[in-house]
């Protein structure tokens, strides 16, 4: 789907960067051939989220990307401004989905050094968002949990999990499903006005 089908949300203002790379070169080699292409497709809002958030989560992982996604759905949603957003999370704090808590701070401004996301200890990919007087909360579809679940048991079977060598494969299928997840369909959608 093209960067314009989706709605719009204010960019965020950067701090350091002057403008937010896009350049291939600028990324790792399993990046570089679809930096072009996620842009286009998913928008500059999000590449900026998902790239943070890797950043941040020291690796490109599938629940941290889902977090990333998540936010900029509910701004979206919410029309809401980045750093405006109150953000309740029910990922808990163990992995594999408490990951996407890490998406959801970048993608939203909400953070727990301000107190503006909290995490509550339910283990379900399920967030609520707040601003305004507005609510959403969003859940992942069940088919992409197992597809999830799916890609993490088989890459733990396959390199051990949490090995090196299971985060460098676990990058690239990563990234192909970045490019192929489209945040207006990975979601169940409660709106509550």
């Amino acid at each position: 789907m093209p960067a314009n089908a989706h709605h719009a949300v204010d960019r965020r203002s950067m701090i350091n960067f002057r403008e937010f790379p896009v350049d291939p070169s600028f990324f790792s080699d399993e990046l570089k051939p679809y930096v072009s292409e996620i842009v286009n497709t998913h928008g500059m809002e999000e590449w900026k989220a998902v790239v943070l958030t890797n950043e941040l989560h020291h690796h490109m992982g599938l629940w941290s990307i889902i977090g990333a996604k998540m936010g900029i759905r509910a701004r979206e949603i919410l029309n809401a401004p980045f750093d405006k957003v109150e953000v309740i999370s029910s990922a808990g704090m163990k992995p594999p989905y408490s990951c996407l808590n890490d998406g959801l701070q970048v993608s939203t401004g909400a953070s727990l050094g301000r107190g503006t996301i909290k995490v509550i200890d339910a283990n379900q990919p399920s967030v609520d968002f707040a601003h305004s007087g507005k609510r959403v909360t969003l859940i992942v579809k069940e088919k992409t949990v197992k597809e999830i679940d799916k890609i993490i048991r088989d890459y733990s079977d396959r390199y051990v999990f949490q090995s090196t060598r299971y985060f460098h494969e676990l990058d690239t299928v990563s990234i192909e499903c970045w490019l192929k997840w489209d945040r207006l369909s990975l979601f169940d959608e409660i709106i509550t006005p």
